[in-house]
């Protein structure tokens, strides 16, 4: 019936999050999620689970709930406070200068069998859905720990980090201005 304050913002905060990709848009258009599910699930045992007498989990469902679970778990460890900046910081996309959300560099989390620090955590569910690894992450100098070694805390908001651009290697002879023939 009465929800708390910080309920609500952690509400808010995962109605937020980033779209999961191509997967999440054709569950959202219309598709049903078991045939989504079965068309990613390993093949052992004919398209059934691994175990004959139980039915298979949908591996995307189930990625999804997991990753909702400790999201939430993550969020309602925060303070109120901390809950609005990172709010704030989410629903701006980055626009508004957001203060650190400074939280401890111990406190990692795991999902299934993946280990994720915090600001990964973060920052794959409010930004990158794809993100696999923390090296593909950056953090920026309006950081205030962007020179600062704080071995204790971290900062955790996703828009204090920007994500490294993969290199593209061009195969054969290929020019990057073709307009440029120095033949013509």
């Amino acid at each position: 019936m009465f929800r708390t304050k910080r309920s609500v913002l952690v509400r808010r905060l995962w109605r937020s999050h980033a779209p999961g990709g191509k997967e999440e848009e054709e569950e959202a258009a219309g598709e049903s999620g078991a045939a989504v599910a079965e068309a990613r699930a390993p093949a052992c045992g004919g398209g059934r689970g691994c175990c004959p007498g139980k039915a298979g989990r949908g591996g995307r469902a189930a990625a999804s709930a997991e990753l909702k679970a400790l999201t939430h778990a993550v969020l309602k460890r925060l303070k109120e406070r901390q809950l609005e900046g990172l709010l704030h910081a989410v629903e701006s996309r980055g626009g508004a200068r957001t203060p650190c959300l400074l939280l401890p560099a111990k406190a990692d989390s795991w999902l299934g069998q993946h280990w994720y620090p915090l600001p990964m955590l973060l920052c794959k569910v409010f930004r990158w859905p794809d993100l696999r690894h923390c090296s593909e992450v950056k953090r920026l100098c309006c950081c205030e720990t962007y020179s600062k070694a704080h071995p204790e805390l971290v900062c955790c908001n996703p828009h204090h980090l920007s994500r490294l651009c993969e290199l593209v290697k061009y195969q054969g002879n290929h020019r990057l201005c073709p307009a440029s023939n120095p033949q013509s």
